[in-house]
């Protein structure tokens, strides 16, 4: 009996929460909840822009390096591959060539905050006879991994992603 009334309960309690939120927000369709998450995700990326401009260089640097020893981890560690480099730029030796991997950055330290602020960064990746060019670090390894891997050019990104950033 005991059992009855607290799966009553339990039952009229998740109604009475399902309700509510209901009645929070409201029934949407699925344009606006989409728009919504849209909205969110695009206020995350310009967070993200918004922190990345108070990471200093040598933070930059660090997470490059990390990303790229990752790479080589999920790899497999592959013999004949090494890291090195220190400043602005890496050099990743492979068994036919290095690929210099590098950052272009101006930044400046303000003393009054102590924080860093830099204008618009630039990796840039460059061997075997290719130049190229990124604004973020992430497109930048996706390149450098297709490259490795022997890819002809690098995937396209998924059609919601391309239909998101067009918007």
């Amino acid at each position: 009996m005991i059992l009855e009334w607290a799966a009553a309960g339990a039952a009229i309690l998740a109604g009475f929460f399902f309700c509510f939120r209901l009645m929070k927000r409201g029934l949407t369709t699925l344009d606006e909840d989409r728009a919504d998450y849209y909205a969110r995700i695009r206020a995350a990326e310009e967070q993200l822009r918004e922190d990345n401009k108070n990471i200093s260089l040598s933070e930059h640097l660090y997470i490059a390096r990390a990303g790229l020893e990752d790479l080589l981890r999920l790899a497999g560690n592959p013999p004949g591959f090494s890291l090195s480099g220190q400043g602005q730029a890496f050099l990743l030796h492979t068994p036919h060539g290095p690929w210099r991997i590098a950052l272009s950055m101006r930044e400046r330290t303000l003393r009054s905050t102590h924080k860093t602020v830099h204008g618009r960064s630039c990796w840039q990746l460059s061997g075997f006879g290719l130049d190229e060019h990124f604004d973020d670090l992430a497109s930048l390894m996706c390149s450098l991994n297709a490259h490795l891997r022997g890819d002809a050019g690098v995937p396209p990104e998924p059609p919601q992603f391309a239909r998101r950033i067009s918007q």
